[in-house]
């Protein structure tokens, strides 16, 4: 039974931002389906509140892509997909995020409390490529509550990959969303059969 605690469990989320998530988001067009299905917003913004509220470490682990990034010289199908969209732009470190690229309006106030960690970003799916496992260690958790978007695709490779990292991990199934129904059914299925929960918000909330 996974036992959440504020002393060892830390909640992530993955690419809470406008592209994806709201309307005129360059992708939004591919999720808007799956987000209103599941209410995704809402859950999302009710998990980040509940968090903070009852001390839970809150953590955010963001997708951007800057120039040079356009330079690489094989990638993958997920993306091709954000770089052919022009998705999560950044112009360099130093200039505001473009507007797809920012957090959804709605978790600012989650986001930017001063106790939240914002990490760097990830450059394909999971956090192989960022700080989020060093920040997690150096909060002291070992415990993962894990939302955001796109579900089969960063929700569940963070799963994975926390998972091999030693951390026990529940993914909040209904706080994410992803492209297709049959792309959410997949990841939900994965979710079930790796991490030591699945749950739905309010699950989640109630066991916070």
């Amino acid at each position: 039974m996974f036992n959440p605690h504020p002393k060892n469990t830390a909640i992530v989320i993955t690419d809470p931002q406008n592209d994806f998530l709201s309307p005129g988001g360059k992708g939004y067009h591919l999720t808007k389906d799956n987000i209103e299905q599941n209410n995704t917003i809402y859950n999302l913004t009710r998990l980040m509140s509940t968090a903070l509220n009852k001390a839970y470490q809150l953590v955010i682990s963001p997708h951007y892509l800057y120039p040079h990034d356009y330079g690489w010289k094989f990638t993958g199908n997920e993306q091709e997909m954000l770089l052919g969209l022009n998705m999560y732009k950044m112009k360099d470190a130093y200039t505001p995020p473009s507007t797809g690229a920012d957090f959804v309006d709605t978790f600012k106030p989650y986001i930017f409390d001063r106790r939240t960690v914002v990490c760097s970003a990830h450059k394909v799916a999971g956090p192989q490529t960022n700080d989020l496992v060093y920040q997690l260690r150096q909060h002291k958790k070992d415990k993962v509550i894990l939302a955001g978007v796109l579900s089969n695709i960063c929700v569940e490779s963070h799963m994975r990959d926390l998972i091999e990292n030693g951390f026990e991990t529940a993914v909040v199934y209904d706080a994410t969303a992803t492209i297709s129904e049959r792309d959410f059914q997949a990841a939900v299925t994965n979710y079930m059969a790796l991490a030591s929960a699945t749950w739905t918000t309010l699950e989640a909330i109630s066991y916070l």
